[in-house]
């Protein structure tokens, strides 16, 4: 386990989940990443739509710096099974206090170092947290060799990038949902599992949601 006295890092929020420290938003002749199909996931909620993310390369770093709420275009409330239901907004405004994941299907493609970029060593670990209302468990990049649980305590960023993702819902554990990349909120985590992770397979009966996802990893 690792040493609870080991001061949190200060998560390099340029480079995320890859190795190379790219910038974090586009310059001035160049484009951002655009629009991007996400969904929100929080005790009560499950919404879908597509965020703009302006100049910002990475959906990472637009909702890691998003102040007040969170503007999501034709968006969609989910059903317990993950489909669209008929409660569809043209423009919809979520505070991210209460959002405990950000998921995305599609992944964004990892930035080009630029000539001369630095490329920071990581390690890959698999982590297990629990939410109120959630089960999730996902591979996490660690600087170095630092450890696991200073990464977790750390306070920055306010959202985890995490990789190969899978969510369950603790009230039914034949929900659940994948992504390739989502963001956890730290503050919405209560549990932590980092030694002895067993989960197995997911269930047999899961939602539609994880089964049209797993095509995308």
């Amino acid at each position: 386990m690792a040493d609870w006295d080991e001061a949190p890092p200060t998560f390099d929020r340029d480079s995320e989940a890859w190795g190379a420290t790219a910038s974090a938003w586009a310059e001035e002749d160049e484009g951002g990443a655009g629009e991007q199909f996400l969904e929100l996931i929080g005790s009560e909620l499950w919404v879908a739509g597509t965020v703009d993310l302006g100049r910002f390369r990475r959906v990472s770093d637009f909702v890691n710096i998003v102040q007040g709420y969170l503007l999501i275009r034709d968006a969609a409330v989910l059903s317990r099974s993950g489909e669209a239901t008929r409660l569809a907004m043209p423009e919809l405004r979520v505070l991210p206090d209460d959002v405990a994941v950000v998921g995305q299907r599609e992944t964004d493609q990892a930035p080009r170092a630029t000539e001369g970029a630095v490329v920071i060593e990581r390690t890959r670990q698999r982590l297990v947290v629990f939410t109120r209302s959630h089960l999730i468990d996902g591979d996490v990049y660690i600087h170095g060799d630092g450890s696991i649980m200073a990464f977790v305590d750390a306070t920055d960023p306010k959202f985890i990038p995490m990789t190969d993702v899978r969510i369950r819902w603790l009230s039914d554990r034949k929900l659940a949902a994948r992504y390739p990349f989502a963001l956890v909120q730290r503050s919405q985590i209560l549990g932590v599992a980092t030694e002895g992770i067993k989960l197995g397979p997911s269930e047999p009966d899961a939602a539609p949601a994880e089964t049209a996802a797993e095509e995308l990893t």
